[in-house]
């Protein structure tokens, strides 16, 4: 199930973190996604390495979002 026990935090420094934490989440995960399927994106890099790109900034999002969720 989930566990809202992060949510609790104690000080406000925690929660401002967490805060943080969780917006820089969604950014990492726009802009791996922006650089998948945006075809505006004007860079010198093949499509394939866009995915690639792409789908490292994803991975990344998602690792940093698990070890928010272990933190103390």
């Amino acid at each position: 199930m989930l566990n809202f026990d992060i949510f609790k935090q104690k000080s406000p420094k925690q929660r401002f973190l967490l805060i943080l934490g969780l917006i820089m989440f969604v950014f990492y995960v726009i802009l791996g996604l922006a650089f998948i399927f945006w075809k505006g994106l004007n860079l010198n890099i093949p499509y394939y390495g866009k995915v690639a790109i792409g789908i490292f900034l994803i991975i990344y999002a998602f690792i940093r979002l698990l070890s928010l969720g272990r933190r103390d």
